[in-house]
């Protein structure tokens, strides 16, 4: 959402949050330039900070896993001890429920995850949630996208713009429509915030955002067009939001991603106090040593937005190993 919204403890941008927390690891990693959430917010180097997100802490408790279901490459299950103590080590600031990652070789079928299993705010992460439920929609109706719908799509992708993604939440029909579409997208740890206000309490965990990762690789739950539509959106994000996951990527390659950050009035257990706090989360498609991986970082609890990118970009540097070989 373009500009800043404000809801009690909440500032600008849009937020996805997830409830139910608990913690696996997923792999996440792209290239990253400095980035503002919202059409009209300054670069990171601006002096007046990107939108601020609102989270309500979830309590974790923590889990790993690091699993290979072969698929073109065969490759036995690799310890994931030494990643885990360096997602460790990486996140011993972050307070509880405060990660979530997660990755998957789509060649290998290689996947690691680590972190909360929900309770994720996602910031403008939601935006790609959105866009895949008009989709189905319109599937479900043997439609395509308006141009007015496409433009406006255009925006909430490209430039991550509050007001576009406003327009279409409530084109499909708000949280109801969010809801309905969940399941059918293959979301188990995702809910949608409350109405009317709104998208950005939504919470989620990064497993779920390769599930919509997924989505826009295989046949069902959209065909080719919805898909086309979302990838060629994602690969077009604009360039000062190419900061997160996309800096694993190889060099010189095409990578699909969305980003989301918000700062947080009111990021304590017992809702008091004006700590602005910080999500900043990146999610996206790369390709690694020309190998397709879908990757998720989720962070929230953060004390600074630009180290929250930092955060974010080691985290996808740490766990692409697990999958990468």
């Amino acid at each position: 959402m373009n500009g800043s919204w404000r809801r009690r403890g909440v500032v600008a941008g849009s937020v996805l949050l997830v409830a139910g927390v608990s913690v696996t690891a997923v792999v996440v990693a792209q290239r990253r330039h400095p980035t503002a959430e919202g059409a009209s917010t300054p670069p990171r180097s601006s002096a007046t900070p990107p939108p601020r997100p609102s989270s309500t802490p979830p309590s974790t408790t923590a889990s790993r896993s690091v699993t290979t279901h072969p698929v073109l490459t065969p490759r036995s299950t690799i310890d994931s001890s030494p990643i885990d103590n360096k997602v460790r080590a990486l996140t011993a600031q972050v307070p509880p429920g405060g990660v979530s990652v997660a990755e998957l070789n789509t060649a290998t079928g290689a996947r690691y995850s680590y972190g909360a299993t929900g309770g994720m705010l996602t910031g403008s992460v939601v935006k790609v949630y959105i866009l895949e439920t008009l989709l189905l929609q319109h599937q479900d109706r043997g439609t395509q996208l308006t141009d007015q719908e496409a433009a406006t799509a255009r925006r909430m992708i490209e430039n991550s713009d509050n007001a576009a993604a406003e327009t279409l939440y409530y084109a499909i029909g708000a949280r109801a429509g969010l809801v309905a579409a969940g399941p059918r997208l293959g979301l188990t740890h995702t809910v949608p915030g409350p109405s009317p206000d709104f998208k950005g309490l939504t919470q989620t965990s990064a497993t779920d955002c390769i599930t919509l990762l997924q989505n826009l690789l295989r046949p069902a739950p959209l065909r080719d067009y919805a898909r086309s539509v979302v990838l060629g959106l994602m690969r077009n994000v604009e360039s000062d939001q190419r900061w997160g996951v996309g800096s694993v990527a190889d060099p010189g390659t095409t990578f699909a991603n969305k980003n989301g950050w918000l700062s947080v009035d009111e990021d304590n257990p017992d809702g008091l106090g004006d700590n602005d706090l910080w999500l900043v989360n990146s999610i996206g498609i790369v390709t690694v040593r020309d190998q397709q991986t879908l990757i998720a970082v989720l962070t929230q609890h953060g004390s600074d937005f630009e180290d929250g990118i930092e955060l974010v970009e080691a985290l996808a540097h740490a766990i692409t190993p697990a999958v990468v070989d």
